[in-house]
């Protein structure tokens, strides 16, 4: 029921491996502007919800940061918390070993993490927008409370947001009809923003922009690595487990390498 869905995966996870591997600067590049999508959906996301009404802020949010995954699966591009997905399907598909997978995840967590510092560098070198004026204090103590959670809290939150982003992946995967792809996308990750889960990459973003910025001495560089190790982990768990496991498992669990050496076409990069 899922195999086809699961070999297409496992392709694309081969095929990143192999970039990673044979071509790195241009596997980073991809990974970078992946980090610059999502930031996008970052500016967009706290500029429309700076001012709206508390009771409807959160909605708001959800509604328009589904244009970052969006823009990745529909452009192209190599996102960290969309390999977590896709790299375990290919490794247990027999696609790639260990190896490929761990170069996969580190790479695109490094070039997300540089496409989010420079997209960051340049919204604040053009005034940082409203994140940092009239919108700022509603910024900065989104960014305080991310930094200052316990570490089993994010876990949770960055599960629960991979689990929800793969599967938008999962499912965009599943059609050809555009249309249909963009509702699918939608969907799971209004549900992870209005609900306050953690994206790695997302807070790449923030974080990168706060410390840049005159900002509260709560804010700090340690806050940010704090959050991200375990959002990290937390969205590696999501995608991994959840989704890449969850499906493999369902069509039996069989390492059975697929045939076909083309990698999938749909956002093959998220």
């Amino acid at each position: 029921m899922y195999a086809e869905s699961i070999d297409k995966f496992a392709r694309t996870g081969a095929h990143r491996a192999s970039t990673a591997q044979h071509t790195p600067l241009a596997f980073l590049i991809g990974a970078a502007m992946a980090g610059a999508y999502i930031g996008f959906g970052d500016i967009l996301m706290f500029t429309v919800g700076a001012h709206v009404d508390p009771a409807y802020v959160h909605l708001v949010m959800g509604a328009v940061f589904a244009c970052a995954l969006t823009i990745v699966v529909f452009a192209g591009s190599d996102l960290f918390t969309g390999t977590a997905m896709y790299m375990p399907l290919a490794l247990l598909r027999g696609e790639t070993g260990v190896g490929g997978l761990l170069l996969v995840w580190v790479a695109s967590w490094i070039g997300n993490l540089t496409g989010a510092i420079v997209l960051a560098a340049i919204l604040l070198a053009g005034g940082g927008g409203v994140l940092l004026t009239d919108g700022s204090g509603a910024f900065f103590k989104a960014v305080e409370a991310k930094m200052a959670a316990p570490g089993l809290v994010l876990v949770s939150k960055g599960l629960l947001c991979n689990w929800l982003v793969c599967l938008a992946i999962w499912m965009a995967a599943r059609t050809k009809n555009d249309a249909a792809k963009l509702g699918l996308i939608f969907w799971p990750i209004f549900a992870f923003v209005a609900c306050g889960f953690e994206h790695s990459v997302a807070n790449m973003f923030a974080f990168a922009l706060a410390l840049m910025s005159d900002h509260p001495a709560s804010i700090t560089l340690a806050g940010a690595i704090h959050n991200e190790i375990f959002v990290t982990a937390g969205n590696i768990a999501g995608g991994a487990v959840f989704m890449g496991l969850g499906y493999w498992l369902q069509e039996g669990g069989i390492g059975h390498p697929s045939a076909a050496a083309t990698p999938a076409s749909e956002g093959a990069g998220t």
